[in-house]
């Protein structure tokens, strides 16, 4: 468990140096436009979403080792081309592996912290902690990136890989210390036709994933069509302001999320999930009126917009934890990357959206997209308590 959380933080502060802004070093190389650089950052969610689900699957049939370890393999391959990628192609190839080879150890390692934590107190505090070093790497990476001027230089996506060299070579040998026993058919562990008749049947675990998608496309306007719209319409000071968001949004998780758990925890995953909806909503109608000079403005939406992020993503792996039968923890957490197609859809939506209505509209109709998330999230509650009661 320790070395999966020492390497969600490294992975992930050296993601984040450059990876949020990979939309302005296509600009500026390239000279793409937003729908198209939407594209081909859709790509990597589209790559991890599509295959997810069946990554999972095959990691309750053949174990979690071998396949996070081929994830980690393919990341460092990923990474390198990213940084000596000089044709748009080969970038949207290196973007696809990227989501496919994160799908290879973020479902696998989900699955592997549910069946290796027995209490559930103990284990939501697990998924809450990975999260919460998750974004430590979120805050410092932008902060790392700007400071030292690597934030857009494409030769960093080089520290990347070696910081996925790194978590794989301690993996591997945390794996020799502490084997995880290869799962099989007599672990109970379902074929994959009928895994997805397992997940097809579980009506109330479909609307969570639909749920989760729409809040996926409202989120991923953050990573990309914000970024985007800061740095066409912020002038000089666009970088700097996309920056210190990113950074706000990385600072709120770490400063409030544990404490928010301590307040929370009291109530309900479903109770919490709309709290976290309505303070996305909140965030993003505040985007939508926002004048671009305003960095107090931007700084105050985007601490409510990290609170509701603080509240409703750490739920959605308890969801799935708590929803799955014990020999198809893989397949619901690879089911649940489902969800993960809003993050491809939502930078070619936002794309879209901003090149042809503008900033203000496209956070907006966001909101919009969020709020209907709730309702999925509400519906989902309802069948819950229709099936207690029958």
């Amino acid at each position: 468990m320790w070395v999966l959380l020492g390497g969600t933080l490294l992975t992930r502060v050296a993601f984040f140096i450059v990876w949020p802004f990979v939309a302005i070093i296509l600009q500026r190389r390239f000279q793409l436009t937003p729908s198209q650089v939407g594209v081909i950052l859709g790509s990597a969610a589209l790559s991890a979403s599509v295959t997810g689900f069946y990554l999972g699957n095959l990691s309750d049939r053949l174990g979690r080792q071998n396949l996070m370890l081929a994830g980690c393999a393919g990341s460092i391959a990923a990474f390198l081309l990213l940084a000596s990628a000089n044709t748009v192609a080969l970038y949207a190839f290196a973007a696809i592996l990227v989501g496919l080879c994160r799908s290879a150890i973020e479902s696998p390692g989900s699955a592997l912290m549910s069946e290796s934590i027995p209490d559930q107190d103990t284990r939501e505090l697990a998924f809450h902690a990975r999260y919460f070093l998750a974004n430590i790497g979120a805050s410092l990476g932008p902060l790392i990136g700007f400071v030292f001027g690597l934030a857009t230089q494409q030769g960093t996506f080089f520290l990347t890989a070696v910081a996925y060299t790194v978590f794989g070579l301690v993996l591997a040998r945390g794996f020799r210390h502490v084997p995880i026993r290869p799962r099989g058919s007599d672990d109970g562990a379902a074929r994959l036709s009928q895994a997805i008749r397992a997940v097809n049947n579980d009506r109330r675990f479909l609307m969570v994933i639909l749920a989760t998608f729409l809040t996926y496309v409202a989120y991923a306007q953050v990573e990309s069509t914000l970024v985007q719209y800061l740095n066409l319409d912020g002038g000089g000071n666009g970088i700097s302001l996309a920056t210190t968001v990113l950074a706000t949004n990385g600072l709120t998780i770490i400063v409030f999320q544990f404490p928010l758990l301590h307040f929370l925890r009291r109530y309900d995953l479903h109770v919490r999930t709309q709290a976290g909806v309505a303070l996305f909503v909140a965030g993003f109608l505040a985007y939508s009126v926002l004048p671009i000079d305003s960095y107090a403005g931007w700084i105050a939406a985007t601490w409510v917009l990290s609170m509701g992020e603080a509240i409703l993503f750490p739920t959605l792996n308890l969801q799935a934890d708590r929803m799955a039968p014990d020999h198809l923890k893989g397949s619901y957490f690879g089911a649940i990357t489902l969800s993960n197609l809003g993050f491809a859809a939502g930078p070619l939506l936002g794309g879209i959206m901003l090149q042809n209505l503008g900033g203000r509209t496209t956070f907006l109709l966001t909101a919009l997209i969020t709020l209907l998330g709730g309702v999925s999230y509400w519906q989902s509650s309802r069948m819950r308590g229709a099936a207690v009661s029958d």
